[in-house]
């Protein structure tokens, strides 16, 4: 039978080989991925454009009707 405290003693023995393994464990973390980045990059403009689309349709249906 597999015994747990031995896996998990040498999981702890793997990553503390390197000094700083346990300090550079922070760049793998999804939140600091390249595409949350880019997502946080501009964090209104969804909203942004997708209310402006409202206005545009909003301004060209309740305009005054030009008399040519």
């Amino acid at each position: 039978m597999i015994d747990p405290g031995k896996i998990i003693d040498k999981a702890k023995l793997a990553n503390h080989k390197d000094p700083w393994a346990k300090r550079e464990q922070w760049r793998s973390h999804p939140a600091f991925s390249k595409m949350t980045q880019f997502k946080s990059m501009f964090p209104g403009f969804g909203i942004a454009s997708g209310l402006f689309a409202v206005y545009l349709v909003y301004d060209h249906f309740s305009g005054p009707k030009a008399k040519h």
